[in-house]
């Protein structure tokens, strides 16, 4: 039986010159947040416990073992009929005479995940006395990497130094943590008492304290970036950049598939409509820092164009429309239905507007299945477009004109030009009947 108050090892890796982060910490000054005696092999019936109490009370680094002085601190100690003391004292056993059975595996784990995402070269450190029997009776360090479903052992916590009244001395416990803790939200880190119950072994048994998990705080990194929009049409394109600070590396995900390690990428487009979570992550050598943005792509009009019976219809319903005459693209007047009734033969478009706000403009539809053929050829009116005065190509016997809806528009001779009066403005059909009596029409745009 070991009665002794307690003492541990130390295995220190320095991180001097670097300023800290804390990343996480736990002082065990609340019980419900470890899980205690999870078993890992054979225990026997008088197997050593964890216990979280006052009973071996934490002091600084450097001081003796001290009990009951308010100070909560993680720690083995015995239980069962044979036990005698407290705090990180422990049964090594009987040696296999068969009256003490101390065998122990168990463990003592932090019950909730810590979250190191964004943090990398993390060390671990915690103040702790402990001796044991090297090999034999002796506590590790256990950690895991996917939320407590498998533990992997980090290190045996090695012998610490004791007082000259036997106590343990506080000792300060620094190492690395694996790479594979690094940058992960689920890691679970806890602790392993391994008992052989042959009798042999030294009080303290382990006891830690001020447990807690650091990262250089130097270099720092800002991870940071503007986009020139936040909500944009179907099909159109996002520029990004980048106003991150301190880092040397970079990684953006576009929400679409679409990643990228440059500094400053180029534009992004999107041809279909969501939202996109657009992410950067920027990094040095220690550290990484995450910035992100919603990108809201709207849907854009259907541009599809049908004609039946004289008429063209757009494909998109509840929307705004423009029709046009191509290959000008010239807005026609008083044409803003869903249909159009095109009144000679020759190109139209029609630009579609949702209420989203979002627009397109369809392809020219030609259309030469109407009785009135405009002419190209054999007679033309110049300039066009113009100002509403212009003159004719040849000589013709009548002119005439009209607007889109068919409206007869009053022509003015004035010598070898003729006018349209100020008054009207936009597209017209010029009708010309030459002197063989053949009728053409030809399209003129008034500025």
């Amino acid at each position: 039986m070991k009665n002794i108050l307690f003492c541990l090892s130390l295995l220190f890796i320095s991180y001097l010159g670097h300023s800290q982060v804390v990343v996480w910490q736990d002082d065990f000054e609340s019980p419900s947040n470890w899980n205690l005696n999870q078993s890992t092999g054979i225990n026997g019936i008088d197997a050593n416990s964890w216990f979280i109490s006052d009973a071996e009370g934490g002091v600084a680094v450097g001081g003796c073992g001290l009990a009951t002085n308010g100070n909560k601190t993680l720690h083995v100690g015995c239980q069962g009929s044979w036990c005698v003391g407290a705090g990180a004292t422990y049964n090594a056993g009987d040696g296999g005479l068969g009256f003490i059975d101390a065998t122990t595996h168990t463990r003592a784990v932090y019950a909730n995940v810590i979250n190191t995402s964004n943090s990398q070269n993390l060390w671990i450190e915690f103040d702790y006395i402990g001796v044991g029997q090297s090999g034999s009776d002796f506590g590790k360090i256990i950690y895991s990497i996917d939320g407590g479903n498998t533990w992997l052992s980090m290190q045996t916590i090695s012998p610490a130094p004791t007082c000259g009244n036997g106590q343990g001395l506080w000792t300060l416990f620094s190492a690395a943590l694996p790479q594979s803790c690094m940058n992960i939200p689920n890691l679970k880190i806890g602790f392993e008492w391994v008992n052989d119950n042959d009798g042999a072994g030294t009080d303290p048994s382990l006891a830690i304290n001020n447990l807690r998990i650091l990262s250089p705080g130097q270099p720092t990194v800002f991870a940071g970036f503007t986009s020139n929009v936040n909500q944009l049409c179907q099909g159109g394109c996002a520029a990004f950049t980048n106003s991150s600070t301190g880092a040397q590396t970079y990684a953006w995900d576009f929400g679409n598939g679409v990643v990228s390690t440059l500094q400053n990428p180029s534009a992004m487009c999107y041809d279909a409509p969501g939202n996109y979570v657009v992410q950067l992550v920027a990094c040095n050598a220690i550290t990484c820092d995450t910035s992100s943005q919603v990108i809201s792509v709207l849907p854009s009009p259907n541009i599809g164009l049908e004609f039946i019976n004289g008429q063209i219809t757009s494909l998109q319903s509840n929307a705004l429309y423009q029709w046009l005459l191509c290959p000008s693209l010239t807005l026609i007047p008083g044409a803003t239905s869903v249909q159009y009734a095109p009144p000679i033969n020759g190109q139209y478009a029609v630009i579609v507007t949702l209420a989203n706000g979002c627009s397109d403009t369809s392809d020219c539809i030609i259309i030469d299945q109407l009785g009135i053929e405009e002419s190209q050829l054999e007679i033309s009116v110049f300039p066009n477009p113009g100002n509403g005065r212009f003159v004719l190509s040849a000589n013709v016997a009548l002119i005439t004109a009209t607007d889109p809806s068919g409206r007869n528009v009053e022509l003015i001779r004035e010598g070898d030009s003729i006018c349209i009066p100020e008054r009207f403005s936009g597209l017209f059909y010029v009708s010309i009947l030459n002197n063989q009596g053949s009728t053409h029409v030809v399209s003129y745009i008034k500025e």
